[in-house]
């Protein structure tokens, strides 16, 4: 007659007070491990001995992975050999693992019993979260910042977030090298015949679209960089409106206001290349004509008819921009539309946690390495902004165009981007030059080069490293392939 067999919980509290837990799934997932071979493999890249509530369970399930990572099979008789207490529950060890054997499933339940496993330990920590929070929020001081409750609530989203990306997305699920090349066949032949179409949104720009093997990829964090002046948020303009009409997009506009960021569109969807409507003449609005009215008017209209929505804040928290990707994907799936592009504008009003207080390098690490992993979970391309040093503009440099080299603050950026585009118009430093000296060769090449943009890939892992001649209308916002008439 065997004994029933009660594990010692973790804390002393009655049953319908215990942190979430399920007993039974936990014994039944370990005996399937001891009892059958090659269980292990199926849960062991995901499943960790914090993720079981009795500690008791947490020594066994570490004592499994250390005989199954030396090359022994995880036997009740082996693992008993490894556990630090004699007995476990008021009964010998040995008499507790051979129950565990006997609650075992069959070996296709592993996955199905260690999700359950991790789904309980998920809603411990959310618990844990709720009581700390209530605990704070009642208890917490003003601090020398002011009034501590935004400050709950981006450490509450923190914390929430970071359990959020421990749970397993489908997208990301493993696979042998043999079923990844079986799937990667089925998608190519998917591809082809129609029944799936690509992962890539175009850019709007055929040659930065061939460049990169279709336009922005899902998946991918690519990174525009420029120094003050060469376009930055005016590239960001008509990319992000081009990307609109076959995905969604969203925009963080950090740095500009939402009058100047819409007067942008308006400007670039309204362009016409014989009278242009520039952004500062939308911006004052008082001496529009009616003719330029109708015009802003029509591109209204168009640029309702987009896949677009924009976020306009002084500055957003990782945790913040993570659940507003999020709420817009929500969104947008009830439409029937898909994410596609997240653009930021830009990297300097990005805020961190307190972890890297004062050391800039790291924390532009970790936004970096956070932003590659929202892209890869939500399946969206990423698209950041950012600044590049002055060394570009020192004196004894003879070519101003940038390299990857030339990106601000840290190298961390270049490791953690997929693409790096970096901007580059001869116009904005001829202008300096004409400006301190009157030279009519100088003013030549000025009128030459006014509407050119150069965007360098100094790094593409979708294609090669190369240079793109577009063009541009700083003025108006937008840039092209070719000099455009009505967008």
């Amino acid at each position: 007659m065997s004994t029933a067999v009660v594990p010692f919980r973790q804390d002393q509290r009655p049953e319908a007070e215990a942190p979430p837990h399920n007993a039974e799934v936990e014994q039944a997932l370990l005996g399937a491990l001891m009892v059958w071979p090659g269980a292990l493999e199926k849960v062991a890249a995901r499943l960790e001995p914090e993720h079981f509530f009795f500690a008791d369970h947490q020594e066994i399930f570490s004592v499994i992975v250390r005989l199954a990572a030396a090359g022994t099979i995880p036997s009740a008789p082996a693992v008993k050999g490894y556990l630090p207490k004699a007995e476990i529950g008021g009964q010998p060890a040995m008499a507790y693992l051979a129950h565990l054997g006997t609650s075992a499933g069959v070996s296709a339940n592993v996955p199905g019993y260690a999700a359950i496993v991790m789904d309980f330990a998920q809603r411990r920590r959310l618990v844990a979260i709720g009581e700390e929070l209530a605990l704070r929020a009642r208890h917490d001081p003003i601090d020398e910042n002011g009034m501590v409750g935004a400050s709950l609530i981006d450490d509450a989203e923190t914390q929430m977030l970071a359990v959020r990306s421990e749970a397993p997305d489908a997208h990301l699920a493993g696979m042998t090298a043999g079923e990844g090349a079986e799937w990667m066949l089925s998608r190519i032949e998917e591809l082809r015949s129609g029944t799936i179409l690509s992962n890539a949104i175009s850019t709007g720009v055929p040659d930065l679209d061939r460049a990169t093997s279709g336009g922005f990829q899902r998946g991918q964090l690519y990174l525009m960089a420029g120094r003050p002046g060469m376009g930055k948020t005016v590239v960001m303009t008509s990319l992000s409106r081009y990307a609109a009409r076959e995905a969604g997009v969203l925009v963080f506009q950090l740095e500009v206001t939402r009058d100047q960021q819409f007067a942008r569109y308006l400007a670039d969807l309204s362009y016409v290349h014989n009278r242009p409507l520039t952004f500062g003449q939308i911006m004052k609005g008082v001496d529009l004509s009616d003719d330029d009215v109708w015009r802003l008017e029509n591109a209204q209209k168009r640029l309702s008819q987009l896949h677009l929505r924009v976020e306009c804040e002084p500055s957003i928290s990782l945790a913040q921009l993570t659940y507003k990707v999020k709420a817009e994907k929500k969104r947008l799936a009830a439409k029937g539309v898909r994410l596609g592009v997240v653009f930021i504008d830009y990297l300097k009003y990005i805020k961190v946690s307190d972890r890297y207080a004062g050391q800039r390098v790291l924390e532009i690490g970790q936004i970096a390495g956070e932003l590659k992993q929202l892209a890869k979970r939500e399946d969206i391309c990423v698209v950041l902004l950012a600044q590049l040093n002055r060394g570009v503009e020192a004196k004894e440099r003879q070519d101003r165009r940038p390299t990857v080299a030339d990106l601000r603050d840290s190298g961390e950026l270049e490791e953690a981007a997929d693409c790096v585009l970096l901007l580059y118009r001869d116009a904005f430093y001829l202008q300096k030059k004409l400006r301190s000296k009157e030279d009519p060769e100088i003013a030549a090449k000025l009128f030459e080069k006014q509407n050119s943009l150069e965007i360098i890939l100094g790094k593409n892992r979708s294609g090669p490293e190369c240079t793109l001649d577009l063009w541009c209308d700083v003025a108006s916002s937008t840039i092209a392939q070719h000099a455009r008439g009505a967008a």
